[in-house]
């Protein structure tokens, strides 16, 4: 028995039947766009001879065929979509959407064809004389909506008010005495229902959480949702949440950073010497604070006054990050040429909880101390 290539199982990739390209899949967009419209143009005929004279009906009568059938075409009013096969890492090739393509032009074009012979037909019945060609009277009466509505409000006639009418008056007025709109005591009493529910389910049987219970499970689950979107965002970093790693790629990334960028400054092995501009970046000593953070922040805002330049115009913040990381990888690595020690020791125990975060302006409370101590 032949298997097609399409649906061959086993061992490699099945070579395609056809080569798709993207403009073949556009053309393939484009017919289905084509046949929608022309589905709208054939729903619109239909709908105008369905009308008050009621050939539609009277073909279905004859024709013995139900009018659910008939409904289903004449309000096809949107073309199908096709929902997306994932396949393997989630992706879409274009010969599997060419596939799914041609299987939704297919149906639409089924569709038409429907369409068409029920033009056909009601053409043909239209021009027959006699009986065929007299409009069906159409029966008065409430509408489904009237109905509809005296169901849900339980509203006496306007005629039979007088038997509701209340005794009583009030400046002129009377009242009626309406009974309560079904519609409300069915939302009363599923209130009712809804608070014997929850009161058996949390507070008896324990099926459902109280809600300190839902609001803990809530937000533990908001903390895991955060940290696993923010570890998508590689790319999103600053000197607020960059963290610590031993990752070789990041470091081999900081390494080739460090190489084009501050070897001028601070030494191909970042140690300076006693000539260079830089501080040695392989001791302990820190002349802006140490530790992933504060080395974030100042290579990101540099220090101007001192010739260190702001790189967070040709870094991204990735990229800043590497470098930080990379930079506290080298301590203990400087040779004996190094440059002397520069600024102070830091310690990562001693070191304050939030080292990098940006100075306050604490002008204004600095007066209002003053002011309160000499009043």
């Amino acid at each position: 028995m032949a298997t097609l290539p399409m649906v061959a199982q086993a061992t490699g990739d099945p070579a395609p039947l056809i080569k798709v390209d993207t403009n073949l899949i556009y053309a393939m967009v484009v017919l289905a766009m084509v046949q929608a419209i022309l589905i709208l143009s054939l729903a619109g005929i239909l709908r105008t001879m369905g009308g008050p004279g009621g050939w539609i009906a009277r073909f279905m009568n004859k024709g013995g065929r139900p009018m659910s059938v008939l409904a289903l075409f004449l309000l096809t009013a949107t073309s199908a979509n096709a929902q997306a096969f994932k396949g393997d890492g989630n992706t879409l090739s274009n010969y599997q959407l060419f596939w799914i393509l041609v299987a939704v032009n297919v149906f639409l074009f089924i569709l038409i064809l429907v369409q068409l012979d029920l033009v056909r037909r009601l053409t043909r019945l239209s021009t027959e004389p006699g009986d065929a060609r007299r409009a069906v009277a159409v029966e008065s009466g409430p509408t489904w909506i009237d109905r509809l509505w005296h169901k849900l409000s339980n509203r006496v006639p306007a005629e039979q008010e007088e038997d509701i009418l209340m005794h009583h008056e009030y400046d002129g007025i009377r009242e009626l005495d309406n009974v309560l709109p079904p519609w409300w005591l069915w939302l009363f009493y599923g209130t009712i229902a809804w608070s014997v529910m929850y009161l058996v389910n949390v507070h008896v049987i324990d099926l459902w959480p109280d809600p300190g219970t839902e609001y803990s499970m809530e937000m533990e689950q908001a903390a895991v949702d955060i940290a696993a979107y923010q570890a998508t965002l590689t790319s999103i970093v600053d000197e607020n949440t960059v963290q610590l790693t031993a990752n070789e790629d990041v470091l081999a990334k900081g390494r080739e950073l460090f190489t084009q960028f501050c070897t001028p400054c601070h030494g191909k092995d970042a140690a300076g010497s006693e000539s260079s501009v830089g501080p040695n970046l392989t001791d302990a000593f820190w002349l802006h604070g140490g530790g992933v953070r504060n080395i974030f922040k100042t290579i990101k805002y540099g220090v101007p006054e001192k010739g260190m330049i702001s790189w967070k115009a040709q870094l991204q913040p990735a990229e800043i990050s590497a470098l930080a990381n990379y930079i506290i990888s080298l301590e203990g690595t400087g040779p004996a040429t190094q440059k002397a020690p520069q600024g102070d020791r830091w310690s990562e125990e001693a070191a304050p909880a939030d080292s990098s975060a940006v100075p306050v302006d604490t002008t204004g409370t600095l007066e209002r101390a003053v002011a309160q101590a000499a009043s």
